[in-house]
């Protein structure tokens, strides 16, 4: 009989050649849902883009500074600059999927934007969305003073 971690692996983390890991969010089944393929990717993705750069301790290079844009100009230059961010730290940390396009949308009630990635794993393609805006650098800004 096998041993328990050797089972583990076999049968849940990326059985059959998927990749797998697990969300600390509300399921039906407990407090950690399940998540395989592209889903695995997106997250990891929404969690780089989504932590501004120097607040992980342990990595202060891990992010990204799309937070500081928020204020920026609606121009196309700041949409080079949020795409060359996004393309760039997607690049460093987490290159397991492919980049098919980067749209950004400016917000109309607020300062900020939203950014559409749509992303490509081994022929599954799927979308991410984030919005970055005012009331976000805010709850950060308050958070690290």
């Amino acid at each position: 009989m096998a041993n328990l971690l050797d089972r583990f692996n076999k049968e849940v983390i990326g059985s059959r050649g998927r990749i797998a890991d697990y969300l600390a969010k509300i399921s039906s089944k407990g407090d950690f849902a399940r998540t395989t393929n592209i889903n695995v990717i997106l997250t990891s993705w929404n969690n780089i883009l989504l932590t501004p750069r120097r607040s992980y301790i342990w990595d202060p290079d891990y992010g990204s500074d799309l937070y500081k844009m928020v204020f920026e100009p609606a121009d196309n230059e700041t949409v080079e600059k949020i795409k060359d961010e996004v393309a760039t730290q997607l690049m460093i940390y987490d290159d397991r999927a492919k980049i098919t396009n980067i749209d950004i949308t400016f917000l109309s009630n607020l300062k900020g934007f939203d950014v559409t990635l749509n992303v490509n794993y081994m022929g599954e393609e799927s979308e991410l969305n984030l919005t970055l805006d005012e009331v976000m650098f805010a709850n950060f800004m308050e958070a690290t003073t």
